[in-house]
């Protein structure tokens, strides 16, 4: 049975930051260094502080950015930086966003969920995680003693009665980011209201979208502490029947191959795939179209179909056999059994030779400069498709799925040492 309860927040105090989009950041593990700069330099409160230090020189056990973080955080909760919430609460999470010209809406809830084990018919991941990340939120955690960013989940409730309830918040602030996204928090602080949602969600199945490694550091923290508190992890849950669940392809970039490395990926593709060359072009206007005919295949075909690029041939799609069939049917997972089969090795688990991205231009750009190699494109993976994989209990690649926008992080915090 899932428990969910609420929670006394942690938000930005408006009255002393004002804007409040100069204080918030995207989550950690989408952060380049660049833009860690950035975020330092848009506000001394900014949330980056905290979610993601910078290293210093002559850190060591007792000084490090985990201990900043953990300063930071209770020196802004003391000076009034930060403020935590009078009433325990359910907060509502709204976002606006834009993806290829079409405007979207979508609304959650945030609130704490009992830490359930995975395989106990609650709670199911989707991706494979690794140990680093793991090891890394868990010294943070551990110091600051908080949950500083929700884990993204999503669940089905078809009779929409969760989202007639949230009408019933009240806003604490609205902002747009840097991306142009709009945020929107409010609170429900009505306790019958609070009680209605727990116990509706009760028997719901939830799927973990993004935060797998904050899961699994929960848990480990829930093991490590043994208080009631640390029980319990703060989540935000979308309703698949009344909001979009926007998830981007993302794209393979590979590289570090030598020359007959890369003609044996090449001849070994062919061996499962015809491979439908659509050309090359120095002419802009004549490329895009190329381009735009091969993603619009990759998107709109049942069958699955990648899209190829490589200097030495141009733009290709990658159509399978007659009578090829794969076990997996997830395009991440075929692509990726189908590359370490060829290459005999994991080529896709060696951060040298291997990148994704969501962004097509930027795949290209890198193929064309020499970066990679050559870049595949695949179609995005649907819900259902997580569903299916999660309730079977198997796991996508890494970076199989994109989700959209990503949940801001400074938007509300929990405090470990409250009671739940």
């Amino acid at each position: 049975m899932l428990l969910i309860r609420p929670f006394r927040g942690i938000v930005y105090n408006k009255e002393k930051i004002g804007d409040i989009s100069r204080v918030v950041a995207p989550p950690y593990d989408v952060i380049s260094p660049e833009e860690q700069n950035f975020y330092y330099q848009l506000h001394p409160f900014n949330i980056i502080r905290i979610i993601l230090g910078k290293e210093q020189k002559g850190d060591n056990s007792r000084e490090n950015k985990y201990t900043r973080a953990a300063k930071f955080f209770r020196e802004w909760l003391s000076s009034g930086i930060l403020k935590k919430e009078d009433v325990p609460s359910i907060y509502i999470y709204g976002q606006e966003y834009t993806v290829e010209g079409e405007k979207f809406k979508r609304k959650g809830f945030i609130a704490l969920m009992r830490l359930e084990e995975f395989g106990t018919g609650t709670v199911f991941p989707h991706e494979h995680i690794f140990p680093e990340p793991q090891q890394d939120r868990l010294s943070l955690m551990l110091n600051c003693r908080a949950n500083l960013s929700a884990i993204f989940s999503f669940f089905a409730d078809p009779s929409c009665e969760i989202d007639r309830l949230m009408e019933k918040s009240r806003l604490i602030y609205e902002f747009e980011d840097v991306e142009g996204i709009k945020h929107s928090l409010s609170a429900i602080r009505d306790q019958k209201t609070v009680n209605l949602i727990c116990q509706i969600m009760q028997d719901k199945k939830i799927f973990i979208a993004d935060g797998h490694h904050r899961y699994f550091t929960a848990l480990k923290l829930r093991d490590r502490l043994k208080r009631d508190s640390s029980s319990y992890v703060m989540m935000y849950f979308l309703n698949t029947e009344s909001s979009p669940v926007t998830i981007l392809p993302v794209h393979r970039l590979i590289g570090g191959l030598g020359s007959d490395e890369f003609h044996k990926l090449i001849e070994g593709v062919k061996r499962f795939f015809y491979l439908e060359r659509l050309g090359r072009t120095s002419e802009k206007k004549k490329e895009d179209d190329l381009k735009r005919r091969m993603l619009f295949k990759v998107k709109s075909t049942k069958n699955t179909i990648f899209g190829m690029y490589c200097r030495e041939e141009g733009y290709s799609l990658l159509i399978p056999k007659d009578g090829v069939s794969f076990p997996k049917k997830v395009n991440s997972a075929i692509l990726d059994d189908l590359v370490r089969g060829i290459l005999g090795k994991n080529e896709l688990e060696k951060g040298r030779e291997i990148d994704f991205t969501t962004d097509v231009n930027l795949a290209i750009d890198k193929v064309r400069k020499g970066k990679f190699q050559i870049a595949f494109f695949l179609a995005s993976v649907s819900v259902e498709q997580i569903k299916n994989v999660a309730l079977a209990g198997e796991k996508m690649p890494p970076k199989s799925t994109y989700f959209y926008p990503k949940l801001i992080s400074g938007l509300v915090m929990r405090d470990l040492e409250d009671a739940v």
